[in-house]
């Protein structure tokens, strides 16, 4: 393998490969502008000579994923979660083994080794972190099977990771949000008006964070008093800060009607935006040339309740207050679920904590009345 310098900005490799008759031929190729894009063309062209290979490690299949992740159509966005989920779980134990070794035995090792660690404040890692983990595992191995490097993907014979101890103790997700009192009491220490705004702007339409650092100002519509959600933001990305991509799915793309008291909450807000410099209606409704940040949500969201003594929730918690409060006062299940992106059997799903509390309030009054 060499990198040559054929002449300023051009540079050049030269490689030998066998060839899958088995003979040894050699490919050069010129036209790349400096020497780390020729040296990452150059393995990603010995990676292709290995796609029919058994003897491949998986750390090179992974190479080989992420060079083709773009003809695959998977969102770069995922494949940066892949990757962070590989560096710190799955590098160390399979990165240098070949994938044909890997099997059944190997990664029940791999998951009890994973039970058994810590992170670095001591906790051990949660059922979903290495379910994730093996998801991850699975993904990159099923391209192995496609590519028929490996005759099957050995994930699919191995039990997912059930930590009974987390089942008794979990009731984060169901928690996770503010009944309308709650969110009251903590609004009404939020005296910062553009803080006022982001929190009532997510309790009133429940989207997710990243639709709402995505929202632009040419996403509004004033006169019907809509804002359309048709784009996303992500921090998980090669190059920049943030992202702007696609919503999560089909059904995320949607139109949200907003409260006449916050559509002219919003109209003074979009007054103040408009006498910035530079002001156009790409501007996000939520930031300026530049989207609000999640860590300066996350921490203002901190701030305020400390100081209302409201009970914590997470960002995402104001999309399960606001499913929470439509479903427990009746509203139809096919508009909440257009409403947050969901499908019907989704919004039953994600809230079957609700639905309970209500069949058993229902309960609970026929038992009154038939008494």
């Amino acid at each position: 393998m060499a990198i040559v310098k054929v002449s300023a900005g051009n540079y050049a490799y030269k490689v030998k490969y066998k060839g899958f008759d088995g003979k040894i031929k050699s490919k050069y190729k010129s036209g790349f502008s400096t020497i780390k894009s020729c040296r990452k063309a150059e393995e990603a062209f010995l990676l292709s000579t290995k796609e029919h290979d058994d003897e491949i490690t998986f750390e090179e299949l992974v190479m080989l994923f992420n060079e083709r992740s773009s003809s695959m159509n998977i969102k770069e966005s995922t494949i940066v979660g892949y990757e962070v989920y590989y560096k710190n779980h799955l590098k160390d134990f399979f990165g240098s083994k070949k994938i044909s070794r890997i099997n059944v035995e190997m990664i029940e090792q791999w998951k009890t080794e994973m039970i058994k660690k810590r992170m670095p404040n001591g906790k051990e890692y949660s059922a979903s972190t290495i379910n994730h983990a093996m998801n991850v595992l699975s993904k990159y191995l099923s391209y192995a099977e496609k590519l028929s490097m490996i005759q099957m993907n050995p994930c699919r014979k191995v039990s997912r990771y059930i930590n009974h101890e987390e089942i008794i103790n979990k009731n984060n997700e169901e928690k996770n949000f503010w009944e309308n009192d709650d969110f009251k009491t903590f609004i009404s220490y939020v005296e910062d008006q553009y803080w006022n705004l982001v929190f009532t702007f997510l309790y009133e339409t429940g989207v997710r964070e990243g639709e709402m650092f995505a929202l632009t100002w040419n996403d509004v519509d004033f006169n019907k008093g809509t804002i359309s959600i048709n784009k996303s933001i992500t921090s998980k990305t090669h190059q920049n800060k943030y992202k702007i991509t696609t919503p999560k799915n089909s059904n995320s793309y949607r139109t949200i009607d907003l409260s006449d008291s916050f559509l002219n909450r919003l109209k003074d807000h979009y007054e103040r935006q408009k006498n910035k410099d530079g002001y156009n209606d790409s501007y996000f409704v939520f930031g300026d040339i530049r989207p609000l940040s999640r860590s300066s949500l996350a921490r203002y969201l901190d701030k305020y309740i400390k100081v209302s003594g409201v009970k914590r929730i997470t960002p995402h918690g104001f999309r399960h207050s606001h499913a929470t409060f439509l479903i427990s006062n009746r509203v139809d299940d096919t508009l909440i679920a257009e409403r947050l992106g969901h499908t019907v059997n989704e919004l039953r799903k994600t809230y079957a904590h609700v639905y309970k509390s209500m069949r058993n309030d229902m309960k609970n009054k026929l038992n009154e009345l038939y008494s």
